[in-house]
């Protein structure tokens, strides 16, 4: 299939329950069994189960690649990420940024991963497709995956990597599903022991996919970020919390390129610093 083929690319609306939890560290009560391995948030592991059932019925099995490719804690990121990723210097490798230092991917071969903290797996919204590539299986996907709120993020080099995009408006065929099969939210300020509870002050965050503002926070931010510490204008940590230093760094990146003041990355800035919605 060519990239014209499957060339849908939706903004992440995060579901209101994510806000104010660390990607990596959500707490249990958001998540549910993903079918065939491994977990999900919620309303995502619905859509995903509505999804594969109506490939079921249409002759098309759909599974994750392994458990590890749907929801994955911030600890096993990291391992992945040290696996491919070193901080010394390799000329000509490819780079990633996390918690303020250049980390260079260790062979050209090895997928690319993003930092810890900065993936939708680690939100709980993402699933690798297993064989997702297969034309059958492929054809059924670009049929699909906008019935059940997914869509695709790196195009064409990741056919298998999806995303739940629809937050806490999931499109009829997944709501149908949720309601034949009794699919409610979790309780109000469920957690486990191991989970702490969100922060009782109210989070301004954002990260939908549209322009970023101070306040904001997500894995889009973090992105911001990694791509502005690399240019030079960002010294702080890779949090993906648009505070002061992200501010300055936002206001001193425009003012180079002549793009005019104030805080905001818009469309211009995140196009240039190749931060898709």
């Amino acid at each position: 299939m060519g990239k014209v083929d499957w060339d849908y690319v939706k903004p992440v609306t995060q579901p209101r329950d994510l806000k104010g939890t660390q990607p990596g560290k959500l707490p249990e009560s958001l998540l549910r069994p993903a079918v065939g391995g491994g977990k999900l948030h919620w309303l995502a592991a619905a859509a995903w189960a509505a999804m594969v059932e109506k490939a079921k019925a249409d002759g098309v099995e759909l599974k994750p690649v392994s458990s590890g490719d749907t929801y994955r804690s911030f600890d096993s990121q990291l391992a992945a990420f040290r696996q491919r990723y070193q901080k010394e210097p390799i000329p000509g490798a490819s780079t990633r940024t996390f918690q303020g230092v250049k980390w260079y991917k260790k062979s050209p071969k090895l997928a690319s991963l993003a930092a810890p903290g900065t993936s939708q797996h680690n939100t709980g919204l993402a699933v690798d497709v297993h064989t997702a590539a297969e034309p059958k299986r492929l054809k059924w996907l670009i049929a699909n995956v906008k019935d059940f709120g997914f869509s695709w993020e790196v195009v064409p080099e990741e056919p298998w990597h999806l995303r739940y995009c629809d937050g806490d408006n999931p499109p009829p065929a997944v709501k149908a599903y949720m309601e034949k099969n009794g699919i409610t939210a979790p309780a109000v300020g469920a957690q486990t022991a191991s989970a702490p509870a969100a922060p009782s002050e109210p989070v301004a965050a954002k990260d939908d996919g549209g322009d970023l503002d101070p306040g904001d926070s997500g894995p889009r931010v973090a992105k911001l970020q990694e791509e502005l510490t690399e240019r030079g204008f960002y010294k702080g940590s890779i949090d993906g919390d648009f505070g002061p230093k992200t501010t300055d760094a936002v206001v001193a990146f425009k003012q180079s390129k002549g793009y005019g003041a104030g805080p905001r990355a818009g469309k211009r800035v995140l196009d240039e610093l190749g931060i898709g919605a």
